[in-house]
């Protein structure tokens, strides 16, 4: 399928599984969240970013007009671990440049 709507229903999925987890163990203190990258600078992206027309297309439909990097997303799940996120639970922090903002296509 080209219109992305196995990957779009895996992405739904996590996002459900992340809201009923938080509420389900919130009693023991367990917190549940997500971090939801959209194309980030790494081995795996690496095919779409060095063909032109896959990364401008990337690029188009990225309001920030550029892929993410590692650490932009390594930043936010640091965040999560943190005493000041104690309060924390149930959140999807999408890392993605506005991606999902935009009208997604």
């Amino acid at each position: 399928m080209r219109s992305g709507v196995v990957y779009a229903m895996t992405k739904a999925a996590l996002t459900q599984m992340t809201y009923n987890l938080a509420c389900e163990w919130a009693k023991e203190n367990i917190r549940v969240n997500t971090v939801a990258p959209w194309y980030i600078n790494t081995p795996l992206v690496q095919p779409v970013l060095q063909n032109p027309e896959a990364l401008q297309a990337v690029l188009n439909k990225t309001p920030m007009g550029r892929v993410g990097q590692p650490e932009e997303v390594s930043s936010i799940a640091a965040f999560f671990l943190m005493d000041c996120a104690s309060y924390i639970t149930g959140q999807v922090v999408g890392v993605d440049g506005g991606f999902l903002r935009s009208g997604f296509f």
